[in-house]
């Protein structure tokens, strides 16, 4: 692989990822797992540990379906029975998330303790520049001082400055929360970017006005971002009743995903608590929604799916540029752009860091409209 430049704010971001993120340490033997559209975010990887001077693999694959992925895996990991280190392994896919079930076999091999599997999604320059400037222990911070106030909490109002204005009731008795802040634990994958908490409303009302990004599970190349023609959605009885504004592009995605079974249902709350991402991007991408503000996720939910029943193809994340949040009969709001950790523990959360499998169709789902195989929203098959 050629060693493409990268920036000072890049390299940064390695650092950062190599040190903060999977603290490596010499007795570690390293695997870059990578896609197409990600090699040049594995060059930059790869220099940071020859940097290192650690001993590493670098294997490619498909995404999705890549029948001689395992084989080549297998061949790029040491022999778990004569190998007395860590194996690191580190994924990076742009648009995807691909092949949990190889990956969790290699996991087992090694056992929960010796085998930590970091996974890169929104694989870019900006992933470097932007998602790694916090490090775990701070996100968790910031993630716990939220946690500890809605945990306990009956309802929320979110409201922002775009005009957002949304009554939610929670039920922490039977919906789960997430917490993804990029701290490592035995048996789990780590999923990068980090920077948010979410869970499942048990009632939502009011008005969504998504003046950041949107962030869909099709392969899109459309421009994201929504602050010039911001989104607003109405919202009854957990369901988008309609929608106004965005570009003609914004709009035929949205209505494809509306389109969908339960395209309109809302399956998801969730808060971005990452302040080091200063600027949503274009990209479809994690990043934005791990920025600061509310996303309300519409279709495919994140709950166990005997407690959440329907299933959905499609995940679409509209996100608003900030929000400030009113707890139960707090009169004081929490802004999230200005969230201070309160020292408090991280709750222990049933499902802490994010997953181990898909969850809200990170697999890339495909939209049964025909018209899906439009620019706007192309499938992940295509």
């Amino acid at each position: 692989m050629t060693v493409v430049q990268s920036s000072r704010d890049v390299r940064d971001g390695v650092d950062a990822l190599l040190d903060r993120y999977a603290g490596l340490s010499e007795r570690d033997h390293c695997v870059v797992v990578f896609t197409p559209d990600s090699r040049e975010a594995a060059a930059w990887l790869v220099a940071g540990l020859k940097q290192r001077r650690l001993s590493a693999r670098l294997i490619g694959m498909r995404p999705l379906v890549d029948h001689g992925f395992a084989a080549r895996l297998n061949a790029a990991v040491p022999d778990p029975g004569t190998f007395d280190g860590r194996l690191v392994i580190f994924t990076l896919e742009r648009d995807t998330m691909s092949h949990f079930a190889q990956l969790q076999h290699v996991l087992r091999q090694f056992g929960d303790d010796r085998c930590m599997v970091v996974r890169v999604i929104s694989a870019s320059r900006e992933f470097f520049e932007l998602a790694l400037n916090l490090g775990p222990d701070e996100l968790s911070a910031r993630n716990a001082a939220l946690l500890t106030r809605l945990t306990g909490a009956r309802s929320v109002r979110v409201r922002s400055r775009g005009g957002t204005d949304l009554r939610i009731r929670l039920d922490n008795e039977r919906y789960d929360w997430i917490s993804n802040r990029g701290v490592w634990r035995p048996g789990g994958f780590t999923i990068l970017p980090a920077g948010e908490i979410a869970t499942y409303p048990a009632a939502i009302d009011g008005r969504l006005v998504a003046d950041g990004a949107l962030n869909c599970n099709v392969i899109t190349r459309i421009d994201t971002r929504l602050a010039a023609r911001p989104l607003t959605v109405d919202i009854a009885d957990g369901r988008a009743t309609g929608f106004t504004g965005g570009d003609d592009d914004v709009r035929e995605l949205v209505e494809l995903c509306f389109k969908q079974p339960h395209g309109t249902r809302v399956g998801e709350l969730g808060f971005g608590t990452n302040t080091g991402i200063d600027r949503f991007i274009p990209a479809n991408s994690h990043l934005n929604e791990r920025r600061v503000g509310v996303h309300i996720g519409f279709g495919q939910h994140n709950q166990d799916r005997a407690v959440v029943g329907y299933e959905e193809k499609v995940h679409l994340d509209l996100i608003t540029d900030g929000a400030e949040l009113w707890i139960d009969d707090d009169p004081e709001p929490v802004d999230l752009a200005n969230l201070q950790p309160n020292g408090e523990e991280h709750p222990t959360l049933v499902r802490d860091e994010d997953i181990t499998g898909d969850c809200c169709g990170f697999g890339y789902g495909e939209l049964t409209d025909p018209a899906a195989a439009t620019p706007a929203a192309a499938s992940a098959n295509d």
